[in-house]
Order: C-alpha cells, then sequence, then structure tokens
C-alpha cells in the first residue's frame, strides 16, 4: 500500500524520539483534572514544567464494558474483526453471506439488520453507512485487522451525550492500538479446514506509544459449503506524527480493504426437508459481492490550560456490489428474482470536543460533528446471465449529518456523580431519482435528545446507577422519493423505506455492581426502550417495512470470577420481553435470552486458552413462526516460548448442526410445482467444526 511505504520509515525515525514524551492526551471519555509536575531536568528548548491531564472517571452505566487486549488475545473464534462484536455481552451475530459481508446484529431485543440500531465507532469514526443500498446503517468491519484492536468499549443504550444516530441499542468502539507487551515485529500465518490461508504482518516498535503501527493481512478462504469462498487483503496503519507538550499529538491513520465473497440465499426447510437441496448447499451458485474501502484520518489532541481539545477530521470511500436472490422465482417465473445492487460511497467529516473543569467538583463538555455523503446507488433485478430485466431504483444522493452536544459532570460529594446534557441532531437530503426524469426532493430534519446519567457510590464495593436517554433513528434517502413509483408490477417494491422523519426512542436504565477485592465482580442491569415506529426487513420486497410502537423490556447481567491473576470466568446474560404497544404481538428477529459462558487463562508460562459456550433462545419470526434453539462451544489453545507462538482454535467443538439465519417468508423455487405467496420457513446452515492452527513469530 502507499501509505506503508511512506509511514515505514516514519516509524522508524519517531521511534528515536519517544524519549521526549511528557504528555499523555486522555481519550475522549475522559475527565481533565490538571496538576503540576515536579521540576525535572531539561533538554534543549523543553519547558521545566509541563502541565498533566490525567484520568478520574468511574463508569456511569452498570452496563458500560471494556473487552481488553488480554481478552481479545485469547477468545476463540477471532477470525476477523466481526467475530470480536461476539466478545460484547448480549449481542448476537448472524452472517448471512460469506465472511466480508456485514453481519446481521442483534442486541438489547433489536434486530439491528446490519447495523440499524447499534452505531460502531472504529478510532472514534463513524462506521455505520446512512442510506447503504443493502440496509440502513450498514456494517462492514472486515477492513479491521484483529491483531491491532487494543480494546472495545461498550455502553448500551443511548444515555451518553456522545452517541448519535443508530445508537438505540447501544454503541460499540473499537480502539486501535498495540500494547506495550506485544510491541515489536511479528509475522502471523493461519491454516484451516476449509482450506483457509491467512497471512498477517505487524510492526509496532518497542519505542514507540501504543497508537503507532503498521499492519497488513491477507485472507483466502474456501468455506465449508458452496457459496461460502472469500478472500481480502487489508492494510491498516497509524503512526504519531506529533508529540509535544506544545503542540499536543497528531495521530494519522489510514485504511485499505478490498474484498470479494460469496452469498448462498436461505433455504427453503421444506425443500431440505424433502430431499431437494442438502442442509448446506445453495440453489443458485452465483451469488455474492465485492466491497473496497480507502480510509484516511488525522486526529489533534491538546491541552489548553485546564482543559482539553480534541479534533479529528477524516475521509472515506466505499464501494459494495452484491449479487442475491432469496425468493427464487417468486416474482419473476421467467428470469427469476435475482438482485444485483451498486453502491458507491464517497463522505468527508469533522469532529471537535472540548472538556475543562468549570470548579473542582464541575467539568463542562461541549463538541459536535459534520459528515457529508456522496451516493449513487443502483439496484436491478438481472436474469441467469446477469442482463439487466428491471430497473428498480438508480438514485444519486447527497446527504449531511451534524449535531452539537453540551454536558456537565457534577460530582458533589465521593460517592455521588450526575451527568446530564442534550444534543440537537440535523439530517439533511437531496435526491436525485435517475428513473424518474431526474425528479429531485430535498428535506431537512432535525431533533433534539436529552440525556441524564446518576452513580451512587454505596460503601467501597457496591455502585448503583440510573440513565435515561433519547435515541434517534434517521430515515434513510429512499423515503424522501416516498411517493415516486417504480416500473415493478409488484405493489411493496413501490415502498421506499419509511417515512421520511427522525424517530426517537426513549430508554431507561437502572442498574447495580459489586466490584470485590480481589476476584468477584457482579453487575446487574434492567432496562427498558421505548421507539415510535418500528422497522423489519422484508425478504421479498427487500425494504424495510414501517410499522407501529414497540417497547423492550429486560435484564442483563454479568459476572465475573478471578480465582488467579491468569484465570478468568466469566457469564452473560440477557433476557428481553420484545413486543409490539398496541397490538402486544412479539417483535420479529428480537432474542429473548442470550447467554454467553466464558473462560479465559494467560499463564505467566506462556500457556493460553479460551472456551466459550453461546446459548440462543428461540426468536419470533414474522407472521406468528419462530426459529431455533441452538447452542455453540468454541475453543482455544495456544503457547509461546520465545519469539514463537502457535495457537489453535477450534469452531463448533461439537460439529451441532445448527441454523445461524432463520427468515419467515415467500418463495418460488421449484417452477414445476405451483406458486405460492404464503410464507415458510427458510434458514441459512450454521458452519460446522472447523479448525485454525496459527502460527505467529516475533522477530524483535
Amino acid at each position: 500500500m502507499p501509505l506503508a511505504l511512506v509511514l515505514v520509515p516514519l516509524l522508524g525515525l519517531l521511534s528515536t524520539r519517544a524519549a521526549a514524551q511528557e504528555v499523555k492526551p486522555r481519550e475522549a471519555s475522559e475527565e481533565p483534572r490538571a496538576k503540576r509536575l515536579a521540576p525535572r531536568p531539561s533538554f534543549g528548548a523543553l519547558p521545566r514544567y509541563a502541565t498533566l491531564v490525567t484520568t478520574r472517571r468511574p463508569p456511569l452505566m452498570a452496563s458500560q464494558r471494556v473487552i481488553d487486549a488480554r481478552e481479545l488475545s485469547v477468545a476463540p473464534r477471532r477470525r476477523s474483526a466481526d467475530d470480536l462484536l461476539r466478545l460484547v455481552p448480549g449481542v448476537l451475530l448472524s452472517q448471512h453471506g460469506a465472511e466480508g459481508k456485514g453481519q446481521q446484529i442483534f442486541l438489547r431485543g433489536f434486530d439491528a439488520a446490519h447495523g440499524s440500531d447499534v452505531e460502531v465507532l472504529v478510532a472514534g469514526i463513524p462506521i455505520n453507512e446512512l442510506s447503504n443500498i443493502h440496509g440502513q446503517g450498514y456494517l462492514d468491519l472486515n477492513f479491521m485487522i484483529p491483531e491491532v484492536v487494543r480494546q472495545i468499549s461498550v455502553s448500551k443504550g443511548p444515555f451518553q451525550i456522545n452517541q448519535g444516530n443508530f445508537a438505540n441499542a447501544g454503541t460499540i468502539r473499537f480502539e486501535l492500538g498495540v500494547d506495550p507487551a506485544a510491541r515489536g515485529t511479528r509475522v502471523g500465518y493461519e491454516l484451516g479446514s476449509t482450506i483457509r490461508h491467512r497471512g498477517v504482518v505487524v510492526h509496532a516498535p518497542k519505542g514507540l506509544r501504543k497508537e503507532s503501527f503498521l499492519a497488513f493481512e491477507a485472507m483466502h478462504d474456501r468455506g465449508f459449503a458452496p457459496g461460502r469462498q472469500a478472500q481480502r487483503v487489508s492494510s491498516l496503519d497509524q503512526i504519531r506524527l506529533v508529540d509535544s507538550p506544545a503542540h499536543g499529538t497528531l495521530d494519522l491513520l489510514g485504511a485499505g480493504y478490498y474484498a470479494t465473497f460469496g452469498s448462498p440465499g436461505a433455504l427453503s426447510a421444506a425443500d431440505v426437508a424433502a430431499g431437494k437441496v442438502p442442509f448446506d448447499g445453495v440453489y443458485q451458485g452465483d451469488g455474492g459481492g465485492s466491497s473496497l474501502r480507502a480510509l484516511v484520518s488525522l486526529r489533534h489532541q491538546i491541552s489548553l490550560g485546564h482543559g482539553r481539545l480534541d479534533q479529528r477530521v477524516y475521509g472515506q470511500f466505499r464501494r459494495f456490489d452484491m449479487l442475491e436472490n432469496f425468493t427464487g422465482y417468486l416474482q419473476d417465473p421467467v428470469n427469476g428474482d435475482r438482485r444485483a445492487q451498486m453502491h458507491r460511497f464517497f463522505s468527508a467529516g469533522y469532529q471537535v470536543e472540548y472538556a475543562r473543569p468549570l470548579v473542582d467538583t464541575l467539568t463542562l463538555t461541549v463538541g459536535g460533528a459534520w459528515q457529508g455523503d456522496s451516493v449513487a446507488q443502483e439496484d436491478q433485478r438481472v436474469d441467469a446471465g446477469h442482463a439487466v430485466v428491471q430497473e428498480n431504483w438508480d438514485l444519486g444522493i447527497g446527504q449531511h449529518a451534524a449535531h452539537t452536544r453540551a454536558g456537565l459532570r457534577w460530582r458533589p460529594t465521593r460517592w455521588l456523580t450526575l451527568e446530564g446534557g442534550g444534543r440537537a441532531d440535523m439530517f439533511a437530503y437531496d435526491v436525485i431519482d435517475h428513473l424518474h426524469d431526474e425528479t429531485r426532493r430535498k428535506k431537512v430534519l432535525g431533533r433534539a435528545s436529552p440525556r441524564l446519567l446518576a452513580a451512587f457510590q454505596v460503601g467501597e464495593r457496591w455502585s448503583l446507577f440510573s440513565a435515561y436517554g433519547r435515541g434517534l433513528r434517521a430515515p434513510e434517502a429512499r423515503s424522501i422519493l416516498a411517493g415516486v413509483t417504480t416500473p415493478s408490477d409488484v405493489v411493496l417494491d413501490r415502498y421506499k423505506g419509511g417515512t421520511p422523519r427522525i424517530f426517537p426512542s426513549d430508554a431507561v436504565e437502572l442498574g447495580a455492581r459489586y466490584t470485590g477485592k480481589r476476584w468477584l465482580t457482579i453487575g446487574l442491569a434492567a432496562f427498558g426502550t421505548w421507539i415510535d415506529r418500528e422497522l423489519v426487513f422484508d425478504h421479498v420486497s427487500a425494504v424495510n417495512i414501517e410499522l407501529n410502537r414497540t417497547r423492550r423490556l429486560g435484564v442483563e447481567l454479568d459476572l465475573s470470577l478471578r480465582p488467579r491473576p491468569w484465570i478468568e470466568l466469566r457469564q452473560d446474560l440477557t433476557v428481553v420481553n420484545a413486543r409490539f404497544v398496541q397490538s402486544g404481538a412479539a417483535i420479529p428477529g428480537a432474542p429473548p435470552l442470550l447467554s454467553a459462558s466464558s473462560l479465559t487463562l494467560v499463564h505467566p508460562s506462556g500457556v493460553r486458552a479460551g472456551a466459550r459456550l453461546q446459548v440462543v433462545g428461540s426468536r419470533p419470526l414474522p407472521h406468528g413462526a419462530r426459529a431455533a434453539t441452538y447452542a455453540l462451544l468454541d475453543l482455544s489453545v495456544g503457547y509461546r516460548r520465545g519469539p514463537l507462538q502457535l495457537d489453535l482454535q477450534v469452531d463448533n467443538v461439537t460439529n451441532a448442526q445448527w441454523k445461524e439465519g432463520e427468515y419467515h417468508y415467500a418463495s418460488y423455487w421449484d417452477t414445476s410445482e405451483p406458486r405460492s405467496t404464503l410464507p415458510t420457513l427458510h434458514f441459512i446452515a450454521g458452519p460446522p467444526l472447523a479448525v485454525r492452527l496459527a502460527t505467529t513469530l516475533f522477530l524483535m
């Protein structure tokens, strides 16, 4: 990658300056507290005194969680950054394509599809794509390289002022970097039972801060069955360009990524039972797609007196192409229902935040952000030779998302912390319909969102929490053209994705946490979320169907045991009741029960191990159907001796035959039989037992 060629010599140059680092900037979520350093010897023009910004910010929600580098390094099933999401308590992932396509995400009773209700940021950059052709909030994390993910921070619900669009279920932040213990240069190779080959190189000089690294990855996987092949190349590089007391820090991030992947589509359960198609088979073997991303970001942090200024500017380009068929010949008995989607997306953005203590117990935080997107997208029905049969839509989109926020954190006593504030979000759309006489429509929408949190310290070990927040779900650009028809004779294809307005959600959370002196931590949270209008994806029309008001009530439990410093046992449990307010009917897709039991072991002798058992309860599906319950056990074991490390990962240890995705809709595949529009059960087979052996050589 050209960026890597530039950064390699810069990394070597900056390693000689590491000893001059005197200021440690705070992370964006930390509270500043300035203090004077004792006099120290000076060199050259360096000042004799410096201002150091430190941290004292306890969590303000019972459901907050940080997954550190230790847990990430030994977790089973870590083929890609997507898999790291599985470590988030209460998250369920379902892949109805192959590795490279965005996952279907479930959290807190939300079927967030490809990301419509879960906000995800990588190094502070929003990754959800507003108005993506394949799904609102589409989330593709495959460009990230797991070896340089330093930690994952999780905030459930829309309770903090820095949580924005798509954060109705929560926000997940990926922090990039390489901790001191893992720095150096390493080369890794992985071989898997699905004819999987993966190579990775990470260069993180030991003299530099954790923010600087170069990483490159290449992967090819044939997949466990037809339609599951995937390959990708990715480069992810970050370097600290400036680190000085006078000018702050300046970090440059660059990423380049390209992938191709298959898409097997869903199988009718009746056809599998009748022996017409294998359990892990495909109807048509030409499904799949490709994905490309280029990203660059500059982040500047500086201490200004007693406060801190944090700014970021970024830009990215995305290309996404997809061919799939979920309904066979239901809509077009002659040519079939293959849909070809093309999406081109360019965005540029700016973020700023300033935080400073007004008095010793009161801190003010203000900030804002803007992102502008230019989008071109097409959706077409094509025949077996991929010739265009019908154009469903061809849109040119200009869209802007901007917000301002302000909040106060008050700690009047050592046992009470209050945080309150609000944000105002604005979305502007300019949409051109190239299929209908260049019809052009514009719309500007806005909404204010209050947030309030409180934490009570009860003694040394117990904490009580309460939170309220209003979230938001912005409409996709297609909805701006509501009322413009398409040439399709299928009524649902004329639907454009919902009412063009921002739908609010109101969420509350009450919780408690016990933190033992040594080995025990227990957290319990009860939550409720009410959203003004529900969106449910319809596989026949391939659009979001807008439904009535819904509510979600649930309880989350997390328990951590550390009988020794090098071993941890964790239990996470989420129980949710998700219903439509008026009818009381279950919300389709929302899992009522998620349980994850895990063990991680990192022994000083070099032995490493991880085990994870996930249990998923039966989910309601559209039209009264239900998905099956399943349980999966994954294991990993490793050993490092000197510069050599070996890791063995085993997915689905019991070789369970399970259904990763289940759906209920109408399809028509066997044209020799009468056509029916009644919905039936469909599923996508989950991976069977798979083994991967990885070796890593630490060169220096």
